[in-house]
């Protein structure tokens, strides 16, 4: 697997940054999203701002959908997201080989976010209309042969 470029190593620790204010023991897609916003200033974070998809606006969708999964939460007894989180890691490096880029950055984590259908970091960016196509649109038009 390829490394995570210096903005997506930032982006793992805000994940866990944001898992800890929400006094949750594992770090989730929704965690990892919103590292991605907070981060700010990768071709990843750009895409979301861009749409509308500030932190403020993010949370807010995440704890919707929180509290809606409440009760299939308790009856399956698992942590929505968790399964995924290691996952979008999988995906990204996917994503970047088929770039041709050498490491994982922001955007790669936001495109496999995109794939994993199911997890709460898919269905937030759904619930705010972000799409792969607005991805891959970012991709092409910022013609991205790497990042930092």
């Amino acid at each position: 697997m390829r490394h995570l470029s210096k903005r997506a190593n930032q982006v793992v620790k805000l994940a866990h940054e944001a898992a800890q204010e929400y006094g949750q023991g594992y770090v989730g897609t929704e965690h990892l999203l919103l590292g991605i916003i907070r981060e700010g200033t990768s071709l990843g974070a750009r895409i979301l701002l861009d749409h509308g998809a500030t932190e403020h606006w993010t949370k807010a969708v995440v704890d919707e959908l929180a509290n809606k999964g409440l009760d299939e939460t308790w009856v399956t007894g698992r942590l929505p997201g968790s399964p995924h989180f290691m996952d979008v890691f999988a995906r990204a490096d996917r994503i970047a080989l088929r770039l041709g880029h050498s490491q994982i950055c922001a955007e790669h984590l936001l495109a496999a976010l995109l794939t994993l259908t199911g997890s709460m970091g898919y269905e937030v960016l759904r619930a705010m209309g972000i799409s792969m196509e607005i991805v891959e649109n970012a991709f092409h038009e910022q013609a991205v042969t790497g990042c930092s």
